[in-house]
């Protein structure tokens, strides 16, 4: 008796061409080696098999992995040439997987600078621009350790805005233009920020093999201690300064009183055009002279460009914003009445707290007015006579009066979109215009954070209770992330070079035509391919029932990928694979 049965193919044969091909077994294998106990795949084989998983089915949920790999069995085996046993994706095999990788810090390290740079040398990744950022990722069980700030799962600041859940901090560095991911880290949720980017640059360093590139990353990697360390250990930055202690009132007598006059800036790409270019923003920059006291005792002094940069969408969005927060604040404090048996201190200090929670406290100015008026009042019910009783009543009014202040809000109007870049790069290697496109592009470190929340590689919801294991799930989370980046970039590159662009990938609309497709509309292209298999007591055969679209066959060969990846026609003696 025989039984046959369809296998959905779609782009695993593609998903796992590529895992391969980045030498993900290979580089694990090489660093962790299975116990005495540990039978059928190794390491590095179990990992490109749950690496296809995630990518596959964008979940990352350990017990689904065993059913999937019963659902997709032949073509797993048929493309990898593995021998696949029934319970080899089971969630605890997994979850001693994620536990080894997450569980030595400096092997995971070393396997990162294996990792990426294979994949520097293999794909030829421009190393010009790295960008660092981090995040946090909430979870829902709280260890009775986070009470005490100890572990993984913390209590802190939180970029989800839960600050109910406890959370870890996940680090990634990243490379233009394409973002793929270099390193991760996973820290404890209630660490600061301001400590990772020098250990993140030093890695890279060591990844990249120079420190010749420029290292991007947001306010909270500009402490003047972090900026000193890069310049004093050959580094180059580009980071926009928090406006926190002095920095707002040197911004401010900067603008209102420039040194010299601001000139527009344009971007690269608008000015590129036929059209008149359109300036994006103005700006100025001052050249300082910085000082600070290593943690080793030296004195460092290097020469720092302060870039003082206004964008024109941004200023007008800061404007427009003020401008309603002060119409709020206007509205509600003209509503505002005594209340009863309410104090003049208690209703000052009521409007104070308007002017607080619209933060235009020096912008309106708030007068309260008091007086006394006095009248009779008949101490008998009815039309009183001229001889009627009466007494005389003191009567208190309190009145608000509000008015704005044009000076100052004219000259936070000035103010608006203004603000200042440091960087230790000469104007000859980079200059201001050059600098404003380095920052904006500041989202290819975020997109792989929306991808890990909101995107085709979910982390969140985690279920993982032991710090190892979610160590390793975000390595290997990083690793997923690297081959969707890859793919992207390779496609877009061989476009770029043969000025041409591929139709067939927006939903809804098959002519429209990109030259910078995503990694998931490639491999959305690949749907509806099935494998038809049939099995005997002693043998098992299967062949793949439609044909490849010349889409998907433009596609593999924009990447490099033979079609011969989808000749799934096979025959072979069938193997009791049982545990």
């Amino acid at each position: 008796m025989s039984e046959e049965r369809i296998e959905r193919v779609d782009g695993l044969p593609l998903i796992l061409y590529w895992l391969l091909k980045m030498r993900v077994q290979e580089n694990i294998d090489a660093l962790w080696q299975p116990h005495g106990s540990w039978e059928g795949l190794s390491y590095g084989q179990l990992a490109v098999l749950w690496l296809a998983f995630v990518l596959y089915t964008h979940t990352h949920r350990l017990s689904y992995a065993e059913a999937w790999s019963h659902d997709h069995l032949a073509t797993l085996e048929q493309v990898t040439g593995w021998c696949i046993r029934d319970k080899e994706m089971s969630d605890d095999r997994l979850g001693r997987l994620l536990e080894v990788l997450g569980a030595d810090e400096t092997r995971s390290m070393r396997y990162q600078c294996q990792q990426s740079q294979h994949l520097i040398q293999a794909y030829a990744l421009p190393t010009e621009v790295a960008r660092y950022d981090t995040t946090t990722f909430s979870v829902y069980h709280a260890p009775d350790t986070a009470e005490q700030g100890q572990g993984l799962l913390q209590w802190g600041h939180s970029k989800d805005q839960r600050p109910d859940l406890v959370q870890f901090k996940q680090g990634l560095g990243t490379l233009d233009p394409a973002g793929v991911p270099l390193l991760t880290a996973t820290r404890p949720g209630g660490q600061a920020d301001d400590p990772l980017y020098v250990p993140a640059w030093r890695e890279m360093v060591q990844i990249i093999g120079h420190s010749d590139f420029l290292y991007v990353a947001d306010c909270k990697a500009g402490a003047l201690e972090t900026r000193a360390t890069l310049d004093h250990e050959g580094g180059h930055y580009l980071f926009p300064l928090p406006l926190t202690g002095a920095v707002p009132d040197w911004l401010r007598q900067e603008v209102l009183h420039p040194p010299v006059q601001p000139q527009p800036l344009y971007l690269e790409d608008i000015a590129n055009k036929e059209e008149p270019p359109c300036a994006v923003g103005q700006g100025f920059e001052v050249e300082r002279q910085m000082t600070k006291e290593l943690e080793d005792g030296t004195q460092h002094t290097w020469t720092e460009r302060w870039l003082l940069i206004q964008s024109t969408a941004h200023a007008q969005r800061q404007r427009e914003a003020l401008q309603r927060r002060l119409d709020k604040a206007m509205a509600k404090l003209e509503r505002m009445r005594l209340k009863a048996n309410e104090s003049t201190a208690e209703f000052r200090a009521r409007a104070t707290r308007v002017l607080e929670r619209y933060r235009v406290k020096e912008l309106l100015t708030v007068e309260i007015t008091e007086t006394s008026t006095f009248q009779k009042r008949y101490l008998r019910s009815g039309r009183p006579r001229s001889d009627a009783p009466y007494e005389i009543v003191e009567q208190h009014h309190v009145k608000l009066h509000v008015k704005r202040n044009p000076a100052v809000i004219a000259e936070q109007m000035r103010l608006a979109g203004w603000r200042i870049y440091v960087t230790n790069v000469t104007a000859l290697r980079m200059s201001q215009e050059q600098a404003l496109v380095y920052y904006r592009d500041e989202w290819i470190a975020e997109r792989g954070y929306h991808r890990f929340k909101r995107g085709s590689l979910p982390v969140l919801p985690i279920f993982l209770r032991i710090t190892e294991r979610i160590k390793g799930l975000l390595l290997l989370m990083m690793v997923a992330l690297q081959a969707l980046t890859l793919l992207e970039f390779v496609t877009q590159r061989q476009l770029a070079a043969r000025k041409e662009s591929v139709a067939g990938l927006v939903p809804g609309n098959p002519r429209m035509k990109t030259a910078r497709p995503s990694a998931e509309r490639i491999l959305t292209q690949f749907h509806n391919l099935h494998l038809f298999v049939k099995e005997t007591h002693t043998e098992v055969s299967g062949h793949l029932v439609e044909f490849l679209t010349p889409l998907q066959r433009r596609l593999l060969e924009l990447l490099d990928i033979p079609e011969t990846i989808y000749d799934l026609t096979f025959t072979r003696p069938k193997i009791h694979n049982s545990t």
